[in-house]
């Protein structure tokens, strides 16, 4: 099922989500680290990494702030993981980074000024979202699996 080999970076990523998740909140996410633990070896990346917000989403209440980021991080690091296979890795890892941190600083600055921890969580989830898809549109386009369109 999965068309991408797995990388050192993705990893690593995953293997920090398995292990944050199980330290932040125990049980519960013990079973989720395993099962997204699982599912970065076997799925594609997107999926992974769409588990994976659910997963912060889910067990974000009463999580501190810095497990989330850390956790954030982990996902970062999956998501450009496959990125590592293709022609100029490190300039398309940095700009995805830079805009990860970029949006990352707003959710924490909506945390401080409104204290409540909904509007980043959900401020995150939508980026990481439209991150997801631009690299999964990119790596198509770069695989040759993008039909071109004639306007006519």
């Amino acid at each position: 099922m999965r068309h991408e080999t797995p990388t050192w970076l993705g990893g690593i990523g995953a293997l920090l989500v398995a292990i944050l998740c199980t330290v932040a909140t125990g049980l519960p996410g013990f079973l989720a680290g395993i099962v997204f633990f699982l599912l970065w070896y076997i799925v594609p990346t997107l999926y992974t990494v769409a588990f994976g917000q659910l997963v912060v989403a889910a067990l974000a209440d009463g999580m501190a702030v810095e497990y989330l980021f850390a956790l954030e991080l982990g996902l970062l690091a999956v998501l450009v993981g496959p990125s590592l296979t293709f022609d100029r890795p490190y300039w398309r890892v940095a700009v995805t980074s830079g805009i990860a941190a970029l949006f990352g600083a707003g959710a924490l600055a909506s945390l401080r000024s409104s204290n409540r921890l909904l509007v980043p969580v959900a401020v995150i989830v939508v980026v990481f979202a439209i991150v997801s898809y631009g690299l999964h549109r990119y790596e198509r386009a770069a695989l040759g699996l993008v039909e071109e369109r004639t306007h006519e």
